[in-house]
């Protein structure tokens, strides 16, 4: 067996598992019309999926992470953990619709971006070699990282300059990482999944996230070994069968306790927070006793959660649905934004040497503020997040999900699409995969627009870097020869060989 990213889900079997599911929503006592809303819901995405043609693309990769992060894993959860679906939500009808209406016109969307396709004009395509070294691409790409935060910590990162742009633009300890292990597993020939260049990458990136204290930036090196490994079709073992488990049990059992500890770093250098790391890991029952008053707190403060009993931070965080819920519902009494927050987003495009007076008005904080979420009154720098559904209503109401946020779509796909590429020739477009795992559920439409704008031009900065830079550091350090670069486009991913492992 290898692994294989997906490019279609088989509808008969969506559908099957659809209604059986609708059965067990409607034994555990859901609204009628909300499983009715979620069974659409699920046939919409599967439809919307396979017509993307899947990881194949980056629309497909969107709408998986989109569809998952955001209602998917919520609402399963919900029925294993035998609780009526719409329980605990202000406006739970409302909600499903909303979603449900966002999926039918990304479909739509979907199917329009098929008859513009932009891959094969896509510029990554020419910059493309023949044959790039991965090993060596990856190596380069963690030093550039590296040599970023080294440049960050000596001279420090002044609004508006060289280094706050590059940091803005910084897709290269991802990057490193994906590529890392494209090419441990290109040049054993499929038998490893790792090399030292990876591991060292995987232990710079895992310290960097573990004393951040951030769920995202933990997370992101599994997904890293993971998006590289499907894309290389590795074959999997034993050994990567029970990597994976604990991979799992490490994400719920360890990210997501010291991710909800947060808030007893602040303040703290490098050393402190190992320090803190090391303790809270030696005393659990602290850490357990912590996270416990922080969930009695949330209670208390009306920031109402999903379910009934507290399931963890990082499984909570895994559904936009809560947070969502009291947005709509604060939105539907009509209190609209109308399309000033597009309007900002797109002014703040530009970077700050081009436009030194922009300011960033609208963010998950601001609507926390708005609609009372919980926050402090002089609580201004708690990232809150939102899923782009619920500003879209917002903003424009049900024109919001019928107008506004397909007419952003088509431009994110059309953009990313010309410049990355074929996804399925090009490894740099898995740096766009593993974005919109969050930016796809959880960034609001902001994400959206800073994506046409910064994350396009940080694509195409790190494109050249790959292709050009990265593998002659790599072979200055590696000690590798390097190929004379070519325009062709007509290099495709790598074919392990035939052999058994």
């Amino acid at each position: 067996m290898r692994f294989s990213l997906p490019t279609r889900i088989p509808l008969a079997q969506t559908f099957v598992f659809a209604s059986l599911f609708f059965c067990v929503q409607q034994f555990q006592h859901t609204n009628l019309i909300f499983s009715l809303l979620y069974f659409a819901f699920l046939i919409l995405t599967v439809l919307a999926f396979n017509f993307a043609e899947g990881f194949t693309r980056l629309t497909g990769a969107y709408i998986f992470w989109y569809s998952l992060l955001i209602v998917i894993v919520g609402v399963t959860w919900k029925a294993v953990v035998a609780e009526p679906a719409d329980s605990n939500l202000f406006t739970p009808v409302l909600d499903m619709a909303l979603y449900t209406g966002s999926m039918f016109m990304l479909l739509l969307v979907t199917l329009l971006n098929k008859k513009m396709d932009f891959r094969y004009l896509g510029i990554g395509g020419g910059f493309a070699g023949a044959k790039l070294n991965y090993t060596g691409a990856g190596l380069g790409c963690l030093l550039v990282a590296y040599g970023i935060q080294f440049a960050i910590s000596v001279f420090g990162q002044a609004p508006g300059g060289i280094l706050s742009a590059l940091l803005q633009i910084d897709v290269f300890p991802q990057l490193g990482l994906i590529l890392a292990t494209i090419g441990a597993i290109h040049d054993s020939g499929g038998r490893r999944s790792t090399n030292t260049i990876s591991i060292i990458g995987f232990s710079y990136l895992g310290f960097w996230a573990l004393t951040s204290f951030s769920k995202q930036a933990m997370l992101t090196p599994m997904v890293c070994w993971i998006i590289g490994a499907f894309y290389s079709r590795f074959k999997v073992r034993f050994v990567h069968i029970v990597a994976v488990i604990l991979m799992v049990v490490a994400s719920f059992g360890l990210v997501s306790p010291l991710s909800a500890s947060r808030d007893l770093a602040e303040g703290l250098d490098t050393s402190q927070r190992v320090t803190l790391i090391t303790y809270l890991l030696t005393h659990w029952d602290v850490l357990q006793d912590h996270i416990k008053g922080q969930e009695e707190f949330q209670s208390e403060n009306g920031m109402t959660e999903y379910y009934n009993k507290p399931q963890g931070s990082l499984l909570e965080r895994l559904s936009m649905i809560p947070p969502d819920d009291i947005m709509m519902a604060y939105t539907a009494k009509g209190h609209f934004e109308g399309i000033d927050p597009v309007v900002n987003y797109f002014e703040n495009i530009p970077p700050h040497f081009l436009a030194p007076n922009k300011q960033i008005k609208y963010s998950g904080n601001y609507y926390a503020h708005e609609i009372g979420f919980g926050l402090g009154a002089d609580d201004y720098s708690t990232g809150i997040s939102f899923s782009p559904v619920a500003e879209a209503y917002h903003c424009e109401g049900w024109g919001g999900i019928f107008w506004l946020l397909p007419v952003l779509w088509m431009m994110l796909f059309s953009t990313a699409d010309f410049v990355v590429g074929d996804l399925t020739r090009h490894p740099w477009g898995l740096m766009v995969v593993v974005w919109f795992a969050h930016s796809a559920p959880e960034t609001l439409l902001g994400g959206i627009i800073y994506f046409m704008g910064m994350g396009n031009f940080g694509m195409f900065f790190a494109i050249v870097v790959v292709t050009r830079i990265a593998p002659i550091i790599g072979a200055l350090f590696s000690g590798r020869t390097v190929s004379p670069p070519t325009r062709s486009i007509r290099s495709a991913r790598p074919v392990m060989a035939n052999r058994q492992v």
